[in-house]
């Protein structure tokens, strides 16, 4: 199978490494109804290659996620009558990890909320937010809050058209201005941000002069845009972060190689018949062609 040059080398692996050489990762997401997602994260960090993967669910959805996968270690916190975390819920400390990925399957409620404000003040630590994530965010307006620091230029944001015009009032339909849009967010606060769409835009800051650069991803198909596969995504650069790449190139990497495992998967599966399982599967032969 033929394909486009990567925008960068896959990280090299020593012959004399250990697991922690490959990268310590957080995963924190799942509600009742909507566990699946945060393991899939789960899963696509494995596949991408971290040495160690955790991660942080409402009690209730244990099982759910620990039966992916015997190697995702899970971290059960408390979770309220329907399934979100709880305001009392006590995550581990982030800088035990080198990478934390945040939002998939979470819900709105108060717990997440302050799960997702103490993620936005902890900006020493390397951070992919997605889904309710983004969502918290703009309902809160948090990333314009007076008690959280304004630089975040160690956060990726993953929103797709929806939750990108959350986030910045520009609708769904108007692709130039939320592109535009979130040149102004990255200025601003120096973050990188993952426009997802056909295709998708990477869009992140120029180390020099502080100016928004984009990134145009060329891997990719229609068969992706399906429930699941923004999921792998947010594992997959949670992944690459904690293996020691920057947000800039952990961003344009992860959306390459997801694009990849996604045409390889439509290759064997074909477009309308994948889902974001077969995306997940193809995920180590997707690498394997680019390392």
């Amino acid at each position: 199978m033929s394909h486009p040059a990567p925008p960068l080398p896959f990280p090299d692996r020593a012959t004399d490494a250990h697991k922690g050489d490959f990268g310590r990762v957080l995963l924190i997401g799942g509600s009742r109804g909507m566990a699946g997602s945060i393991a899939l994260s789960s899963m696509a960090a494995l596949k991408t290659g971290s040495g160690l993967v955790s991660t942080a669910i409402p009690d209730r959805c244990l099982d759910t996620v620990a039966g992916f996968h015997p190697g995702i270690m899970t971290i059960p916190l408390a979770d309220t009558d329907d399934g979100q975390f709880h305001l009392s819920a006590t995550l581990p400390a982030f800088d035990s990890f080198d990478a934390v990925g945040c939002g998939p399957g979470m819900r709105t409620g108060p717990g997440s909320l302050r799960i997702v404000e103490s993620l936005l003040q902890k900006n020493e630590c390397l951070r992919v937010m997605d889904a309710d994530a983004i969502n918290l965010i703009s309902e809160h307006q948090l990333l314009d809050s007076p008690a959280l620091p304004r630089d975040q230029s160690t956060l990726v944001l993953t929103p797709h058209p929806g939750e990108l015009a959350r986030l910045t009032g520009v609708s769904a339909g108007d692709r130039p201005g939320q592109l535009a849009a979130a040149e102004s967010l990255v200025e601003k606060h120096g973050l990188t941000i993952v426009v997802k769409g056909g295709p998708t835009v990477v869009v992140g800051c120029d180390a020099d002069d502080g100016n928004a650069v984009r990134s145009v991803n060329n891997t990719g198909n229609p068969g992706m845009a399906s429930a699941g596969s923004g999921d792998v995504l947010t594992g997959v650069i949670t992944s690459l972060l904690g293996q020691r790449l920057s947000p800039w190139d952990a961003a344009r990497l992860g959306v390459f190689v997801h694009g990849l495992a996604g045409d390889t998967a439509a290759a064997h599966h074909s477009q309308p018949g994948m889902t974001c399982v077969e995306l997940l599967q193809a995920l180590p032969a997707a690498i394997g062609l680019i390392e």
